[in-house]
């Protein structure tokens, strides 16, 4: 059973940075590698929203797909200093 968890912001950021300057990094823009990666991986794009919501007045998406322990599905916010991931 998936579920979404908190993981620690500055890492998480330190993450997103890597992967951004690798070109491994997958923004919803992206609609088909967006929707490929989560429908292979079957997860729910309006479940972490819900989430996100209850946690974050504002938030971003990001898929970080380098096979690190950091790759996954994430929503987070810089103004609330927080992220949180969906782990299958």
């Amino acid at each position: 059973m998936p579920r979404i968890k908190e993981v620690e912001f500055w890492s998480f950021l330190g993450a997103l940075q890597s992967a951004s300057d690798g070109g491994q990094k997958i923004e919803p823009m992206d609609k088909d590698a967006w929707r490929s990666y989560l429908k292979e991986r079957r997860m729910s794009e309006p479940m972490m929203e819900e989430f996100a919501k209850a946690r974050f007045m504002t938030f971003s998406k990001v898929i970080i797909h380098d096979g690190s322990d950091w790759e996954g599905f994430y929503m987070y916010s810089v103004d609330d200093e927080g992220a949180l991931k969906w782990d299958p």
